[in-house]
């Protein structure tokens, strides 16, 4: 992907080509505005993970381009879309079972938002972050500090063999 940075100065245009190192740092620059959704949708194809990871701040992303950040191989990528309201209004059960199997930090975001997709109930998630099996105790550590799981999920964990786990559990349960 060849990315030029035009000027226009007198009536006349100049321009520079940039590397995937201005590149990344230009996209915060860009203004999130409904105009430049088909520039996002073009950078969340370019090579270079840092670029698409950037992507995932911006609010104005076309659907198409929200699924194929959703399902970036790329950890980063995948933890950044996560945030995204876009993301959390077209999520279905499917994407996030997919991203929780991952256990990063997408999964880690999914649970703290569980109350926030609304294509899928916390119910759902609760279940899906069972049958995912997860094992990474942060991922669980955030679940036991959710206000938005149930209690039952809550006290499950309460249960579980990480001391952090089953403390953090234990003093959501006391504050509820």
């Amino acid at each position: 992907m060849k990315v030029i940075l035009g000027l226009e100065v007198d009536g006349e245009t100049l321009g520079v080509e940039l590397g995937f190192e201005a590149l990344s740092s230009l996209v915060y620059s860009i203004p999130d505005t409904e105009v430049n959704a088909p520039i996002f949708a073009a950078l969340a194809r370019h090579p270079n993970p840092s670029v698409r990871a950037n992507l995932g701040d911006k609010q104005n992303l076309d659907d198409e381009t929200v699924l194929l950040l959703a399902r970036d191989k790329d950890p980063n990528v995948n933890r950044s879309i996560s945030y995204s309201e876009a993301f959390k209004g077209i999520a279905t059960l499917e994407l996030l079972k997919d991203m929780l199997a991952l256990e990063g930090d997408a999964a880690a975001n999914i649970v703290s938002y569980a109350g926030s997709f609304q294509k899928v109930s916390v119910d759902e998630i609760e279940q899906a972050v069972k049958d995912a099996d997860i094992q990474d105790p942060q991922i669980l550590m955030t679940a036991a500090q959710s206000w938005e799981l149930s209690i039952e999920f809550i006290e499950e964990l309460t249960q579980h063999p990480d001391v952090s786990v089953a403390n953090t559990a234990k003093e959501t349960l006391k504050n509820r």
